[in-house]
């Protein structure tokens, strides 16, 4: 399995997630979205489908406290970025691991790095 290149996860970020973030989110998700469009690996399936709607519960979320600012939606909109982050970063390395199998893995994992750069602390 490949070493991750940050090893321990990146800090939650701030909330309401910064323009640039956001994009790294939203980028990340429409390239799992490409991947799941394109193959027939029903491992890469498997893995994408698991956290593709996690990615999406950031970006719901984001959105959810941009227009309330509710204290339950920071909190959960902390938690769901910080489970997210974990599975990214499992998912991260089952895609380095199959990524003889994997096309897009290289655009996938960079996507994901690019999200963990962006988050202070990081």
């Amino acid at each position: 399995m490949a070493t991750s290149p940050l090893g321990n996860l990146p800090a939650n970020p701030t909330i309401p997630l910064t323009p640039e973030v956001r994009a790294a989110y939203q980028d990340l998700y429409n390239k799992m979205q490409a991947e799941l469009d394109g193959t027939m690996d029903g491992a890469v399936i498997e893995a994408l489908n698991a956290w593709q709607p996690q990615v999406d519960q950031i970006l719901r979320k984001d959105d959810e406290y941009r227009l309330s600012a509710d204290t339950n939606i920071f909190e959960a909109l902390q938690k769901q970025i910080s489970d997210t982050n974990k599975g990214l970063k499992t998912l991260r390395d089952q895609i380095s691991s199959i990524a003889s199998h994997f096309a897009m893995a290289g655009d996938i994992i960079a996507a994901i790095n690019k999200v963990f750069t962006l988050i202070p602390g990081a």
